[in-house]
C-alpha cells in the first residue's frame, strides 16, 4: 500500500502528551499539556500550556522536566486548562506514547474523552519487532526523529507525532493480507491499536483471506540444517605441540587476530586441556579444574583446542556458561576467533578441514516459538491486549527468523510471561510442527550437527533432570563460570510450589482465553460431530466446576502452610521482611503438622479429580476431527502440558507434605505483601548435595570434563569448590593475571569504621560512598549485601551528591541491572549501588569504573535454610563453609574493577572484620595482589584521589 494512499496519513489526528508530578492519576496531578494536531508528516496546528497542580513540586518532578515551582503557580487551573485542551482536540482520533497513562490522568482531572485513540507504544512493539527499547526517547533516536526537549508535554507530543507517521508508513509496506491479521488479532482483543488497523484494511483487497502473508515452506527453508556429523573410528588425541605453537608469538592466533598478545598463562591453560583431552581419548580420566585470573584469555585456551579435537574426531563438545553475556562473547567473538585461527593454521592444525568448524548455541524450550501454538492463538476466538500484541509482532518477525529464538525480538513486560509461555514449545511434546517445521528440533538438529555447542548450566541441568534428553552425545564438557555451577544445579534440581504460579496455572485453564473456552469456541466454531461438541462441553463444565474449588483449596493449604512460621512481633502474619521457615523432622513432629497432612489429603482428593477431568478433555480433543479445526495442534499441545503440569503438582505437594526424599531440603517462604499485592507463600525443595548427583548423571558419562573461572579456589586451595561440585579425581591448575596489580589497583582498608552490627555502620557507609564519588568524580560502584541497606543509602546519598552533578542509580530502583550498567556507561559521572547481580558478570571497562566499596564481607545469611542444611555437613561450618563462599563472592565483587591491561582502580572494604578478625587474613590472601593499605577512613578519599590523579 503506497503511504500516499495510507488513510491513517490522510487523516487528521492529535498527538497528546502531558508532565505529571508522578505516577499515581489519583495521588498526583497534571502541571503541563501539550498536543499537536499533523496529518501525515504535516503539522497543523499545537497547544501547549503549564498548569497549576495547587501543591509543591518535588525534587525528582522538578529536575526530570526542568519546570519550576514558579511557572506552574502562575498557570492556569487544572478545569481551565481542560477545556482548552478539548476544544483543541475536538473530535479528531487522538494518539500518544503509552496514551492509557495520559487518559487516566484526564479522567481523574475531569475530562473523559471518547475520540478514536492509537498509541505508539504498543503499535512500535508490534511493528518493529526487535528494536532493543520502546520508550519514546529510544525509538525517536532510533528513527533520527529529533528528540528535543524530553519531558517537556509539547516537545514529547511533537515527536509522538513524528512517530505515529513513521510508523503508519512501515505498517503501509505489509502485505495486505497480513495487515489483516493483525487488524483480526487487534478487533478480537479491543486493543488500542484497533482503530488503526481498521484504518489500515480500508484499501485492503475486497475479500482478502485470513491467511498469513507467507507460506510454511518458505520458513521452513530459512531454517539452516547441516550435515551430520562424521565420528571417527577411534578417539585422537590433540596434538599439544600445535597447541602451544598456536599461542606462541608468531603463532595462527597472533596472525590471524589484530592485536593478540601471546600471554604465559594462556599457554599453560591451552595445554593443560589438551593433556585433559588427551587423557581421556587414551581411554583414562580427562579431569581438569582451573583457575584463570581476568586476563587470561580462558575461552580461547580451552575452545583451541577442543575445537582441534571435535574436527578429528567428528564429534560434538558442550560448552556451558552461567551468564547471557558469556554465551553471547563465545558465539560472536571467540568462536570465529578460533574459526580463523585454525584456518591459518592450515595443514598443520592435523585435522581434515579446519576452515570447517560448526558451532551453535542451544538453550531450553522456553526459549523457541511453536508453530502449533502460533497457529492455536491465531485461530482462537478471544485475546487479551498482550496475547494481541504478542501475537501480531511475532507474525510479523515470522516472515524474517531462521531461529524461532526469542532473543531475536523484545518481548518487553507483560507479553514475556503468560502470553508468551502460549506461544513457547515450553512443556510441548515432540511433534511434527507447522508443515514439518519446528524451531526447537531444528534447533537440536544442528547442535547434533555442531562440532561446539554453547549452553548455559541450567540447561546442562535440564539435560540431567531428563536423563540426557536434550543434549547431543558428546565426550568433552567444559564449564565455564564454574563457581555457579552447585547454585545452578541445585536450582534447576529442585522445585517451587507457589500461590502465584499455581494460580497462573489454573488460570491458563480455566481462565479468559484459557484451555477450557478454547476448546469449547472450537468445537462452536468449526464442523464437529455433536457428541464430541458435547463430549468437550460436559469436560469442560466439570473442570469449570472443579476449577474455583482447587483453587480456593490449594490457595487454603499453602496459607495453611505459612502460618507455620512465627510472624514477626507485635505483626501478622504475611508483614515486615520475607520468612523462611526450614522444615526438618521436628517441624514434620508438630501437631500442626499432623493438621496439615489432613488438609493436604482434601487437597489432593480434588486435584485428582481435576486430573481425571483434565485427561478426558486431552482425550475428547485428540479425537476431534484434525483436518477441520485451525489450531487444533497448539490446542492439544496445551492440553497435554496441562495434564502434565497437573500430574507434576500433585507430586511435589506429596513430596512436600508427606514423603520428603532423603538427602532433601525443604523450606516454606512467606513473601510480605506489597502494595496491592498480598503476601504469598511457597514450598521449596532442592537436593542437600549436588555433587553426588553430578558426578553420576554428567562426569562420569562424559570422557574428558573442564572446569574453568576466574574464582575457584580460596585461601589457596580448589577443597571448597571441589566439595561443593563432587568433582573428584581431577588435575588443579591455578593462573594469576598477567594484569599488573600492585601498580593497577590500590586495597584501602578502613581500620576505624564501626562494625557491621553497630548502629552507626550505615550512616558511615552512605558518608563513605558518597566521598569516594566526590574523589574520583563518580566513576563508583558500591556493592552491598542487602536491599534495605541500598535502598536506604541511594535515599541518602542522591541529594548529597546532587549538587557535585554526580547521579546515583540503584539497583530496582533506578532500574533493572543492565538498563543501569548502560546509563552508567553513557554517562560515568555516577555512582551504581548494587546487590547480588552486580557482584559478578557486570563488565565495566577502561574508564568508566574507578571505584570499587564493598560494604559488607559477603557472608550468606546463616538462617537461609538451604545454607543451614548444607553448613551441617561440616564440623566447622563457619570456617569450613561459610567462609570459603564468602570468599569466592568477595574474589567475584572485587574482579569488576580491573577488566584489561590498562585499567586503574580503587577497591575499598567498608567491613573491618577483614583486619579485625583472624579469618580476615584468608579473604586478604586470596584476593589479586592489590597494593594493601591500612588507613583511617577520613583517609580514603585523599588516597583516592592521589592514585587516580587530577579529576579522579
Amino acid at each position: 500500500m503506497p503511504p500516499s494512499f495510507n488513510p491513517i496519513l490522510r487523516e487528521q489526528w492529535v498527538a497528546l502528551d502531558l508532565e505529571t508530578t508522578g505516577l499515581s492519576p489519583k495521588e498526583d496531578a497534571i502541571i503541563e499539556m501539550g498536543a499537536v494536531r499533523f496529518r501525515g508528516d504535516r503539522v497543523l496546528d499545537s497547544f501547549s500550556t503549564l498548569v497549576n497542580p495547587g501543591r509543591r513540586l518535588g525534587e525528582f518532578t522538578l529536575q526530570l522536566t526542568g519546570i519550576t515551582q514558579a511557572d506552574v503557580d502562575g498557570a492556569p487551573s487544572p478545569r481551565a486548562a481542560l477545556a482548552d485542551l478539548a476544544e483543541f482536540i475536538g473530535d479528531s482520533p487522538v494518539v500518544g506514547h503509552n496514551l492509557r497513562f495520559d487518559l487516566a490522568f484526564l479522567v481523574e482531572a475531569g475530562l473523559r474523552l471518547t475520540n478514536p485513540t492509537c498509541d505508539t507504544l504498543p503499535l512500535a512493539y508490534v511493528l518493529r519487532p526487535d528494536s532493543p527499547s520502546y520508550s519514546l526517547t529510544a525509538l525517536a533516536a532510533e528513527l533520527k526523529l529529533g528528540q528535543g526537549r524530553p519531558h517537556r508535554a509539547l516537545d514529547d507530543a511533537s515527536v509522538t507525532a513524528r512517530l505515529f507517521a513513521a510508523l503508519a508508513e512501515e505498517a503501509a509496506g505489509i502485505e495486505v493480507d497480513l495487515i489483516a491479521e493483525l487488524d483480526r488479532a487487534a478487533q478480537r482483543s479491543g486493543s488500542r491499536l484497533a482503530y488503526a488497523m481498521s484504518s489500515l484494511t480500508q484499501q485492503a483487497e475486497e475479500g482478502a483471506d485470513a491467511t498469513l502473508g507467507f507460506d510454511m515452506p518458505a520458513v521452513r527453508g530459512r531454517i539452516r540444517s547441516d550435515p551430520p556429523l562424521r565420528p571417527g573410528t577411534g578417539r585422537r588425541g590433540v596434538d599439544i605441540d600445535v597447541v602451544t605453537a598456536a599461542f606462541e608469538a608468531g603463532g595462527a592466533l597472533e596472525r590471524s587476530i589484530p592485536g593478540f598478545e601471546s600471554r604465559r598463562e594462556q599457554v599453560r591453560m591451552a595445554r593443560a586441556v589438551a593433556e585433559a583431552i588427551n587423557a581421556s581419548a587414551g581411554g583414562g580420566e580427562g579431569r581438569l579444574m582451573v583457575e584463570a585470573g581476568t586476563g587470561v584469555g580462558k575461552s580461547l585456551a580451552y575452545l583451541l583446542p577442543a575445537a582441534l579435537y571435535a574436527l578429528a574426531n567428528g564429534t560434538t563438545v558442550i560448552v556451558s556458561t552461567n551468564t547471557i553475556n558469556l554465551q553471547e562473547q563465545l558465539v560472536s567473538k571467540d568462536i570465529p576467533l578460533v574459526s580463523a585461527a585454525l584456518s591459518a593454521m592450515g595443514e598443520s592444525a592435523g585435522v581434515p578441514d579446519a576452515s570447517g568448524l560448526r558451532a551453535t548455541q542451544l538453550k531450553g524450550r522456553a526459549n523457541y516459538l511453536c508453530l502449533n501454538r502460533l497457529m492455536g492463538m491465531r485461530a482462537g476466538l478471544t485475546l487479551s491486549e498482550p496475547e494481541a500484541n504478542l501475537l501480531s509482532k511475532v507474525l510479523l518477525w515470522l516472515r524474517e527468523t531462521e531461529t524461532g529464538d526469542r532473543a531475536e525480538i523484545n518481548l518487553g513486560g507483560r507479553e514475556a510471561g503468560q502470553p508468551w509461555s502460549r506461544l513457547s514449545a515450553q512443556g510441548a511434546s515432540d511433534c511434527g510442527g507447522v508443515a514439518g517445521t519446528c524451531f526447537l528440533r531444528a534447533a537440536r538438529e544442528r547442535a547434533a550437527a555442531a562440532h561446539i555447542v554453547i549452553v548455559n548450566h541450567a540447561l546442562l541441568m535440564a539435560d540431567v533432570a531428563t536423563d540426557g534428553s536434550i543434549l547431543p552425545d558428546h565426550d568433552l564438557l567444559i564449564v565455564d563460570e564454574a563457581h555457579n555451577l552447585e547454585d545452578a544445579a541445585t536450582k534447576q534440581l529442585g522445585s517451587e510450589i507457589s500461590q502465584a504460579g499455581v494460580q497462573e496455572q489454573l488460570s491458563a485453564i480455566s481462565g479468559p482465553g484459557g484451555l477450557l473456552a478454547r476448546a469449547v469456541d472450537m468445537t462452536r466454531a468449526e464442523p464437529v460431530s455433536d457428541s464430541r461438541r458435547q463430549a468437550v462441553a460436559e469436560v469442560s463444565a466439570k473442570l469449570s466446576e472443579i476449577g474455583p474449588r482447587v483453587r480456593e483449596s490449594i490457595s487454603g493449604l499453602l496459607a495453611e502452610t505459612g502460618r507455620l512460621i512465627e510472624p514477626p512481633e507485635g505483626g501478622r502474619a504475611g508483614e515486615g521482611a520475607g520468612r523462611d521457615l526450614r522444615v526438618t523432622r521436628g517441624t514434620r513432629a508438630q501437631p500442626a503438622w499432623s493438621a496439615l497432612e489432613m488438609s493436604w489429603e482434601r487437597t489432593d482428593l480434588l486435584l485428582a479429580d481435576a486430573w481425571n477431568s483434565l485427561s478426558r478433555l486431552e482425550s475428547a480433543i485428540d479425537q476431534l476431527d484434525q483436518a477441520n479445526l485451525p489450531g487444533y495442534s497448539g490446542l492439544a499441545l496445551d492440553a497435554s502440558a496441562a495434564v502434565r503440569a497437573f500430574e507434576q503438582l500433585r507430586a511435589g505437594l506429596a513430596e512436600f507434605i508427606l514423603h520428603p526424599i532423603d538427602h532433601g531440603v525443604y523450606w516454606i517462604s512467606v513473601s510480605p505483601a506489597s502494595g496491592r499485592r498480598p503476601a504469598s507463600v511457597a514450598l521449596h525443595s532442592a537436593p542437600l548435595r549436588v555433587g553426588e548427583i553430578l558426578e553420576s548423571a554428567v562426569y562420569a558419562h562424559t570422557g574428558a570434563v573442564v572446569m574453568t573461572s576466574a574464582t575457584l579456589t580460596a585461601d589457596g586451595t580448589f577443597d571448597h569448590m571441589v566439595d561443593r561440585t563432587g568433582f573428584e579425581g581431577a588435575a588443579h591448575l591455578v593462573l594469576g593475571s598477567p594484569f599488573d596489580y600492585p601498580n593497577a589497583a590500590l586495597l584501602c582498608l578502613p581500620e576505624d569504621i564501626p562494625e557491621p552490627s553497630s548502629w552507626a555502620y550505615q550512616g558511615v557507609v552512605e558518608q563513605a560512598v558518597v566521598d569516594a564519588a566526590v574523589a574520583a568524580g563518580g566513576h563508583t560502584m558500591a556493592l552491598f549485601t542487602s536491599h534495605a541497606s541500598l535502598r536506604q543509602a541511594a535515599k541518602a546519598i542522591r541529594p548529597t551528591l546532587r549538587p557535585h552533578d554526580i547521579s546515583v542509580l540503584a539497583q530496582t530502583v533506578d532500574g533493572a541491572p543492565h538498563r543501569i550498567v548502560a546509563n552508567f556507561l553513557k554517562s560515568p559521572r555516577s555512582v551504581i549501588l548494587g546487590t547480588a547481580s552486580f557482584w559478578e558478570g557486570v563488565d565495566l571497562p577502561g574508564d568508566s569504573l574507578r571505584v570499587l566499596l564493598v560494604a559488607r564481607l559477603p557472608f550468606a545469611v546463616p538462617s537461609d535454610p538451604l545454607v543451614a542444611a548444607r553448613a551441617e555437613l561440616f564440623e566447622d561450618p563457619f570456617r569450613q563453609y561459610s567462609v570459603p563462599e564468602a570468599v569466592l563472592r568477595l574474589r567475584q565483587g572485587f574482579g569488576r574493577l580491573i577488566r584489561t591491561s590498562s585499567d586503574r582502580g580503587v577497591a575499598v572494604i567498608l567491613d573491618r572484620r577483614i583486619t579485625s578478625k583472624g579469618y580476615g587474613r584468608t579473604f586478604l590472601r586470596s584476593l589479586p595482589p592489590a597494593r594493601p593499605l591500612r588507613m583511617p577512613l577520613e583517609r580514603v578519599p585523599e588516597t583516592i584521589g592521589e592514585f587516580l590523579g587530577p579529576g579522579g
